[in-house]
């Protein structure tokens, strides 16, 4: 049944990817969490709720990006939730600067639909907070 998890994580970045939003948000629970408490560059709004949470932050984290890019490596299934390596690579709209961003989110799957979404600085964190040593 964890396996099927990585699946749905690994099919919602393709997604996004794709830039389907109804494939990807047929992945999301309609109360879903996004929880940037861990995620030290994110300081203002630490947590976005439900599918409109969610697409406000998509447009606000997107909006001085071109050529956005994530890229989900190493998933780690941890039963119900799964530790997935996060890169980030786009082009800065106005400065033209290439960014990458290595971090980590912890998945939480239930009865097939994401329901939690919580990135952290670092996979230790990530791994931490499911349990499991670094």
């Amino acid at each position: 049944m964890s396996q099927a998890n990585v699946e749905i994580v690994m099919g919602v970045f393709r997604a996004f990817q794709e830039r389907d939003d109804e494939k990807l948000f047929a992945h999301y629970a309609p109360d879903i969490e996004w929880d940037l408490r861990g995620y030290s560059i994110w300081p203002d709004r630490p947590l976005f709720k439900g599918h409109e949470g969610i697409r406000q932050f998509f447009r606000m984290w997107l909006e001085d990006f071109s050529g956005y890019e994530t890229e989900a490596l190493d998933p780690i299934d941890a039963g119900d939730r799964v530790v997935v390596t996060v890169v980030d690579r786009a082009q800065g709209k106005r400065s033209g600067a290439v960014i990458e961003r290595v971090h980590d989110q912890v998945w939480t799957i239930r009865e097939g639909l994401v329901v939690r979404v919580q990135l952290q600085d670092n996979r230790a964190e990530a791994l931490k907070s499911v349990g499991l040593a670094a």
